[in-house]
């Protein structure tokens, strides 16, 4: 089997080639992956700026005869092959009608198309409008004096025994039925089951016990006054030093009053000794040169006093046999001649 040769084409989509834009060389081609189109490099111009190769390549123009388009109709073929205007309106049945083939224009009208009166040029003849009807208003005083009148679809009777209008429906003004009450929309027919001339009283809205007083005059109630039985009577007023005690008087606010007559208005700072607090302060010694009488037991060194508190830091707690010759002591016997010598030894 000889061997295969592959070619292969310089590719990638749209974006990628724009975003590279290189510059492909004379003959090379570049192949867009995404929108199935080529271009062809001429070695100077940049990818962006070449054309597509497919626009290049435009089909060549030739001609069909009408019979040839096999998906057309009569009537479109007809068209395509009308010698003027005329013969199109011809085959789209527009006849004579000044539709104007090939424009814009939409002079022509449907079939079912009905003129509106901005529409319609000139006058109407008498023998296309309808026959003029005047209706007639009548005043009557009673439902009989209705029903008797000579009236025509449309009328209006007007009844002052129960001031109500009525419009005539049929052109039977004999039967009630057809004669129809003319009523404003949200209009009152009948108030509290009164129709006519209705004046209302207060036992026709459920109020025949209410009494027509003013607010500010309306006396107080059984059942206030019961209520108002069970409280205080008003109080008078006291003066700013006093309250209302619980046996309902007026007593003046003191310290007296709440047990505490022997209490003096003295703040804590300025509080002085008390009588007991002195005699118990007679019984201590003073911190500064304390003078004590009686048996004085100082407390443990840990706890309380220790020498360098009395002044004798340098005082070691020995006995008087167990003392020891001190340095000075010492010195002043050092100046001193053994008595062993003094009593004849050998010296």
């Amino acid at each position: 089997m000889p061997a295969v040769t592959v070619m292969q084409t310089r590719r990638g989509t749209a974006a990628q080639w724009t975003t590279a834009n290189p510059v492909l060389a004379s003959g090379e081609f570049g192949y867009e992956t995404d929108t199935k189109k080529m271009k062809v490099g001429d070695g100077v111009t940049a990818w962006v700026s070449l054309p597509y190769w497919d626009d290049q390549s435009a089909p060549a123009v030739h001609n069909h005869t009408a019979s040839q388009i096999s998906d057309s109709t009569a009537t479109g073929r007809s068209v395509l092959t009308a010698a003027d205007a005329a013969a199109a309106r011809t085959a789209i049945g527009a006849g004579t009608s000044s539709l104007a083939i090939g424009s814009t224009a939409s002079t022509a009208k449907a079939g079912n198309w009905f003129p509106s009166f901005a529409e319609v040029t000139g006058t109407l003849s008498s023998a296309q409008l309808p026959p003029l009807a005047i209706n007639k208003t009548d005043v009557v005083a009673s439902e009989a004096a209705m029903l008797a009148l000579v009236s025509e679809r449309g009328d209006m009777a007007i009844r002052t025994d129960n001031g109500k209008t009525y419009v005539l429906s049929t052109d039977s003004p004999t039967t009630l039925a057809d004669w129809k009450e003319i009523t404003a929309s949200g209009a009152v027919t009948s108030v509290a089951g009164k129709t006519g001339t209705v004046t209302l009283a207060k036992a026709d809205v459920g109020l025949s016990n209410v009494d027509n007083t003013s607010d500010a005059n309306k006396p107080v109630s059984t059942a206030q006054q019961t209520a108002l039985n069970a409280k205080e009577n008003t109080i008078a007023s006291g003066t700013t030093a006093q309250v209302w005690r619980g046996d309902k008087t007026w007593v003046t606010a003191d310290k007296t009053l709440v047990g505490l007559s022997n209490v003096d208005n003295t703040s804590d700072a300025n509080k002085p000794v008390s009588t007991a607090q002195q005699t118990a302060l007679n019984a201590k010694a003073n911190l500064a040169s304390p003078t004590f009488t009686g048996t004085v037991t100082l407390p443990s060194t840990t706890n309380g006093l220790t020498k360098s508190n009395v002044g004798l830091s340098n005082v070691d707690n020995t006995s008087d046999a167990n003392k020891p010759v001190s340095t000075a002591t010492q010195t002043a016997l050092n100046a001193k001649a053994n008595l062993a010598l003094i009593d004849g030894g050998t010296p």
